[in-house]
């Protein structure tokens, strides 16, 4: 995402406008009077397009390693997210995680995530 971004800022703010033919029926292109980015996918009659102003292709920038930093996280604390799930499922009172549980994940929310479903 961040090499996209990259070449579209690059383009957009550039003054030219650009054509980038990609794998899959993928086509960027810049639209530089508008400062846009229109980015296509697909041939003909079944194309789609999502046309991204340059603010909000920085926006996609900047958040993007901060949401993908949150995802790795999460992941790492699965296990201790399911373990803690299995251990309260039946319990009627908040339960602590364990000490060696990830201190990513709210587990008092959590937990009364887990009461409202049950």
């Amino acid at each position: 995402m961040s090499t996209l971004a990259e070449h579209l800022t690059a383009q957009v703010c550039g003054g030219t406008n650009s054509t980038l033919l990609g794998i899959c029926d993928f086509a960027m292109h810049s639209a530089t009077p508008y400062k846009t980015a229109i980015l296509t996918l697909g041939v003909k009659k079944i194309r789609k397009s999502v046309f991204l102003k340059l603010q909000e292709l920085r926006y996609q920038t900047y958040i993007f390693p901060i949401v993908q930093n949150l995802l790795t996280k999460y992941t790492e604390a699965m296990a201790d997210v399911m373990n803690y799930v299995l251990s309260t499922i039946n319990s009627t009172t908040y339960i602590a995680p364990s000490h060696t549980a990830n201190r990513t994940i709210l587990y008092y929310q959590l937990f009364e995530e887990i009461k409202t479903l049950m």
